[in-house]
């Protein structure tokens, strides 16, 4: 031990840490103390004990030039402000210089930068592989740490540890920092358990962006990182091997999950002479994990996460707003301004894929309602720059959130509990043709309300909007035909600004139709409007689109409007027709 005077620094560490052993599982509780100590003293011996790490602090990445080299974590303490972790980079034609640890997500070695773009090389060769055997560790001349896998074409991949651990974990500059961090996941998130689902539960002070919750890739990543013994451990094994580390600065190296069975895509190049049987991947591309599985729903609850709603203003006219600039310069030695909007850059290049059979959900924990504001085109924006760390209330400039792996299909979100409202007008013929429905033989009407759609999310936010900026709603009716519930659902979609048609939907459920019929609604939504029948056959429900009748006929060669009588009755007769064929589905495929 370096230092004996542990004491003040033990206040700094959460109780509850999370620490296991070899099988993971936890630490007895008088054994808290000792490791929680130890671990103390060695942040210590980081943050303070050490002199300042030599090395130019960059303000942001040149452009122009591509990046050679980057490795090396050390801590820096300016002035007044708290200790962090950097890295070292070396740009070709530049020396090396340091740069927050922030940003190993987006630092791979070959790519050239453009403020906050990053520029893969074009020069690379592409492999694809299927790992046979866990890759075995190798460390150059230069103490550079390598992993090496072996193809089934005899080939040798190898490619950087940190290149791997920046795709298998480090996704986001939430997520690096956590890697980085004493309590590590445990600081992030808990895990609970019941019969019918597993929570995530996000800590409050954790102040993980929403971004990083709203694709099926993200949250499916981040359920393997946390649920899976083997992902946690590795994720583990980066702080656990800086703090083993008694050199300054450190050489980054950890320990990797189980990877066998996995198919993993990259670029680079072939050696040449002796080592052209050796591919090395300068930048992995993909990784498709079919191993992790987990038979339960997984649901993320996030304190803050919450839908937004459009709300009206009282006289009617909107604020008009001045434009916001759209491309914020980087500024690596700032910290961002509290409350300001993040500046969010996704980057599409690399992707984590796993098989399709996780369930997958997030829980909405309250609604937000916004007037939007009109924005001037015709202004000249005010520059801004963005920053990676956590926002202060004496900051500058806007957070930057950068993140790969979080593109591609929205997450389904749970909302809390569906809105009913007074219809409008446009469902009057809709209610007419159920009352004449329920009267057929056979039928009987039981229950009907109308409901506020649940908010899409996403890019499909535009798909939904209505003439009055409330959400759109749709009316839902339960009836039974011989005795089977069947639910009836229209959705208003002539109040939408845009063009767009939508099929009555009847569908039957095995179980408890609430929770399904919130679920449809909100998958309906974010697929903007549509009816998604492979989700809802995944409810363990029965469902069955039905078309409207058309308002117009031929008679003599000529279009006619039919009369509303004639249009009521055909729509009946086509549920009629619709219902009664599924509920003889149903009654096949259950006898």
């Amino acid at each position: 031990m370096k230092n004996t005077k542990q004491g003040g620094w033990l206040a700094f560490f959460p109780a509850c840490w999370l620490i296991t052993n070899g099988e993971n599982q936890f630490m007895k509780l008088r054994e808290w103390p000792a490791l929680m100590k130890k671990n103390a003293v060695k942040l210590a011996d980081k943050y303070l004990l050490k002199p300042p790490h030599p090395g130019t602090v960059l303000r942001r990445l040149p452009s122009n030039t591509t990046l050679q080299w980057v490795d090396e974590v050390h801590q820096r303490k300016f002035f007044f402000a708290k200790a962090r972790p950097y890295i070292n980079v070396k740009f070709k034609g530049v020396g090396k210089q340091a740069v927050p640890v922030d940003l190993i997500s987006m630092l791979v070695v070959g790519s050239s930068y453009e403020n906050k773009e990053r520029l893969p090389s074009r020069k690379s060769e592409r492999v694809e592989f299927r790992v046979l055997e866990e890759p075995n560790s190798t460390r150059t001349l230069s103490n550079e740490h390598w992993f090496r896998f072996k193809t089934g074409q005899g080939t040798i991949v190898r490619v950087r540890q940190l290149e791997l651990a920046r795709c298998l974990f480090l996704h986001n500059f939430h997520l690096v920092r956590t890697a980085f961090r004493s309590n590590g996941l445990n600081g992030l998130a808990q895990i609970s358990e019941s019969d019918e689902a597993t929570t995530i539960k996000f800590s409050a002070i954790a102040d993980y962006p929403q971004s990083n919750l709203k694709s099926k890739a993200a949250l499916a990543h981040l359920s393997w990182v946390l649920l899976d013994k083997s992902a946690r451990r590795s994720f583990g094994s980066i702080l656990g091997f800086w703090m083993e580390s008694n050199s300054e600065p450190w050489l980054f190296r950890f320990k990797p999950p189980r990877m066998k069975g996995w198919q993993i895509s990259g670029s680079g190049y072939y050696g040449r002479g002796d080592a052209s049987g050796i591919f090395t991947i300068s930048e992995i591309n993909g990784f498709h994990n079919s191993l992790f599985n987990h038979q339960k729903p997984i649901i993320f609850d996030h304190p803050t996460f919450n839908e937004l709603f459009a709300k009206d203003t009282a006289n009617g006219n909107r604020p008009r707003i001045q434009r916001s600039d759209d491309d914020p310069l980087m500024e690596l030695s700032l910290e961002p301004l509290l409350g300001k909007k993040l500046d969010k850059v996704d980057e599409d290049v690399f992707r984590f894929s796993f098989d399709d059979s996780l369930k997958l959900r997030v829980q909405v924990n309250g609604k937000r309602y916004k007037v939007k504001p009109d924005v001037d085109v015709d202004s000249i924006p005010v520059p801004e720059t963005s920053s990676p760390g956590h926002a202060t209330e004496c900051g500058t400039g806007r957070e930057l959130d950068y993140g790969i792996n979080r593109s591609g299909e929205h997450a389904e979100l749970i909302s809390e509990d569906l809105a009913e409202v007074e219809p409008t007008d446009r469902f009057q013929i809709f209610e007419k043709v159920m009352e004449q429905l329920g009267e057929r033989p056979g039928f009987s009407l039981e229950k009907q309300v109308c409901y506020q759609m649940p908010w899409p999310g996403g890019t499909n936010l535009a798909a939904t909007r209505t003439t009055t900026g409330r959400p759109v709603q749709s009316y839902v009716v339960l009836l039974k035909y011989q005795s089977v519930p069947v639910i009836v659902i229209e959705v208003d979609t002539e109040s939408l600004l845009s063009t767009h048609t939508l099929s009555n939907l009847a569908v039957v459920f095995s179980k408890d139709a609430s929770e399904g019929v919130k679920s449809l609604l909100q998958r309906c939504s974010t697929m903007g409007l549509y009816w998604d029948l492979e989700f809802i056959r995944g409810l363990n429900a029965a469902p069955k689109t039905c078309v409207h009748p058309r308002r117009v006929t031929k008679k003599g060669g000529k279009s006619v409007a039919v009369t509303p009588e004639q249009f009521q009755t055909r729509w009946v007769n086509i549920l009629e027709r619709n219902i009664k064929a599924l509920v003889r589905e149903v009654e096949r495929a259950s006898s």
